[in-house]
């Protein structure tokens, strides 16, 4: 069970992120909606503290947040249950054994013993189909009265020998290489360069390193300051396309970019004049 002091901090630092409103604003006993935030706004805010503290706010427990201290008793009071389907580690014990590993030492022992067997026959048959031939000749040969043979020699073949041609020997033709196209770079747009505070606009482009279904993470960065990750996430659908819709009230000139954390790629960035 999570301390309502580190829910308050943590609480502070997303609403802070996600409506840009001050620190000292956010008391327990102030409301959401006075706040800056809508029903959208509330459903992200229990999302990011249910990453943050690992629990799983109902759709119950999110349509009744009104007041900073119900979002803090949510998680604050939250009995540890996890989201439906979420994947538990089996303990100790009730893990499935490892195959037992086959000995093969008795196995190559019956091998060789039948491998030296089948050599012997082998050996004794030979023997004995030898001697069985050269007793079988030598009596042909007495039974014939032939006691010599005299073979013609062998001539060596008269066919002339083919005379070498001066004729170049063609090289051979170098296969073509093929090299594999380059990836395209990722693209990003906006739908206005200029918004009203609050007002919502479009990110859309592709990723095409990106397979279907990765994640991408919208990043801010405002003047002076570095890259920053923004409460908001999308993934790629067919085509490595992806359409996000975000809004903030702070105002001033924003640059906003979409990353993928595991490839350490991210697209262009674009400028929006917030006010």
């Amino acid at each position: 069970m999570s301390q309502p002091a580190a829910v308050h901090e943590q609480l502070t630092d997303i609403l802070v992120r996600l409506v840009g409103c001050t620190n000292d604003a956010v008391v327990p006993e102030a409301v959401l909606k006075d706040l800056g935030t809508d029903s959208l706004t509330i459903i992200e805010l229990a999302e990011e503290l249910g990453k943050r503290f690992d629990v799983y706010l109902s759709d119950d427990t999110v349509d009744a947040l009104v007041t900073v201290q119900d979002a803090i008793d949510a998680v604050a009071l939250h009995d540890g249950s996890r989201s439906p389907g979420h994947a538990e580690k089996l303990p100790i014990g009730l893990e499935s054994p490892a195959p037992p590993v086959r000995d093969e030492d008795d196995e190559n022992a019956e091998r060789r013993s039948l491998a030296r067997r089948l050599a012997f026959w082998f050996v004794l048959v030979g023997a004995a189909l030898g001697l069985v031939l050269g007793l079988g000749g030598s009596a042909l040969v007495s039974a014939t009265g032939i006691s010599s043979v005299d073979l013609p020699p062998i001539s060596a073949p008269s066919t002339a020998a083919p005379t070498p041609t001066d004729e170049p020997t063609p090289e051979p033709t170098p296969e073509a290489t093929t090299s594999e196209p380059e990836t395209p770079d990722p693209e990003l747009n906006v739908s206005s360069k200029q918004v009203a505070p609050g007002e919502r606009f479009t990110l859309s482009g592709t990723f095409p390193s990106a397979g279907v279904g990765t994640s991408l993470q919208v990043q801010v960065k405002d003047a002076g300051s570095e890259w920053d990750d923004f409460p908001i996430a999308t993934t790629t659908t067919k085509g490595a396309k992806f359409k996000t819709q975000i809004y903030t009230s702070r105002q001033g000139e924003r640059q906003f970019r979409l990353t993928d954390k595991k490839a350490g790629k991210s697209t262009p960035a674009v400028t929006v004049q917030i006010g």
